[in-house]
């Protein structure tokens, strides 16, 4: 975006520099990942919902399709007002994610037993490779730059913050998974759950389940917003579809999945990290590099606000361990 003044997504971006050819075939890709990514956070967000609901109102027969259903109204009425009204929203739940977050790590804390860490503990011989691709999907920020990008021109204070931003946009969210996995599994033990919450039911108290599902709830639900937004405006930008097709496959794509059945959430992370989205990163260090070379040959650098180093060696080192990456948990872990 910096290198081309053009305010694409990253389909625009690899037809931009990859051609045409390119552009389409990422298309696919593209409305896959966040079709099931959409899925993914309301599917989570549904079960997080539901426990939540039950707490207060047990008299109430919650069925998971109602509450589906509910969430996905609630979360798609942003996408049709101006793109101020989603960063609001996003902003305050955000704020309340991390209350929660840290609510949590308080609440746990006299009950860590260092004795209970069992954080690496990965049998078989592609053992090690089993959380690639949930790690891969919880820190993937791209979706996030452009909105970075297009917030600090709208208040017109430079791009001079952006390598900043990145950088602690980055940071915090690792350091906040590894605190709150850290705190987790202290806690539980060997009786840690998928999810997380559940298993701290019978040390914490019922309570932490309904502030840990508040927790996943705003969580999946921020995500949620800024995936949605972002898909929207790469159909609108990148590929110069109508505003009518645009919000109807963003709205609609997940809800689709969804009555077919395909909501098995812990394949599809897997999946959507380790496959997709290593071929998406791929594609992305593809379009870096060409980008580069060709600011280098206009001379351009000097007026980014950051430069990557890209040499030989990292650009092959990237593309090598993303295909293998990809491979394995796709093909030899599952």
């Amino acid at each position: 975006m910096c290198r081309s003044g053009k305010n694409f997504r990253l389909p625009g971006y690899v037809g931009y520099y990859l051609g045409p050819a390119a552009k389409k075939f990422v298309l696919i890709t593209t409305f896959l990942t966040f079709s099931f990514s959409l899925l993914i956070y309301l599917s989570l967000g549904t079960e997080f919902l539901k426990t939540i609901l039950v707490s207060f109102f047990p008299f109430i027969n919650w069925t998971s399709g109602i509450i589906f259903l509910g969430l996905w109204l609630f979360l798609n009425l942003p996408l049709l007002t101006k793109s101020e009204g989603t960063g609001k929203l996003n902003l305050v739940l955000s704020f309340g994610l991390l209350i929660v977050f840290f609510v949590i790590i308080v609440y746990a804390l006299p009950h860590f037993k260092t004795a209970n860490l069992n954080l690496f503990e990965f049998s078989g011989a592609f053992g090690w490779f089993i959380p690639y691709g949930v790690i891969f999907y919880a820190l993937n920020g791209m979706v996030g730059v452009p909105e970075a990008i297009n917030l600090l021109k709208a208040r017109q204070v430079g791009l001079a913050g952006l390598k900043k931003i990145i950088i602690w946009g980055t940071l915090i969210p690792l350091i906040c998974y590894f605190l709150f996995i850290f705190a987790v599994n202290g806690v539980s033990g060997a009786n840690t759950t998928l999810e997380a919450i559940s298993g701290l039911k019978h040390i914490l108290g019922p309570g932490i389940v309904i502030i840990g599902s508040a927790l996943g709830f705003l969580a999946v639900a921020t995500s949620y917003l800024i995936f949605a937004a972002y898909i929207k405006k790469s159909f609108l930008n990148d590929f110069n579809w109508s505003p009518f097709i645009s919000y109807f496959l963003v709205i609609f794509g997940p809800l689709l999945l969804y009555l077919m059945n395909l909501a098995n959430v812990e394949k599809l992370v897997s999946f959507m990290g380790g496959m997709l989205g290593g071929f998406e990163g791929v594609m992305l260090v593809l379009v870096l590099n060409k980008s580069k070379r060709e600011n280098n040959q206009n001379n351009n650098s000097q007026s980014l606000p950051y430069n990557l180093p890209l040499n030989r060696f990292i650009f092959s080192f990237l593309i090598i361990a993303l295909v293998i990456g990809a491979i394995c948990q796709t093909f030899l872990v599952y």
